[in-house]
């Protein structure tokens, strides 16, 4: 983790064993853990945002294709 922060809070916590092995194997456990916190937390987050985007553009599709098709008289004048 390349921030340091000044506020903490301090989490007892259980692990499966094997995490838990590589974990103690880690030189700053509390960086290793922040930090694949907060790439999950960003992911999470991405996943919602995406969710919210391709729902607007459900949303407007009908909207888009009637805009097409008005201006589908335009581009069949010749013009």
């Amino acid at each position: 983790m390349s921030k340091h922060t000044t506020n903490t809070m301090r989490f007892n916590i259980t692990l499966p064993a094997d995490i838990g092995q590589r974990l103690k194997a880690a030189p700053n456990r509390s960086a290793l853990i922040a930090e694949s916190l907060q790439k999950q937390f960003a992911a999470e987050e991405k996943e919602k945002l995406d969710a919210v985007l391709a729902q607007a553009y459900a949303d407007s599709a009908e909207e888009d294709k009637q805009i097409a098709k008005d201006w589908d008289v335009t581009t069949g004048d010749g013009l």
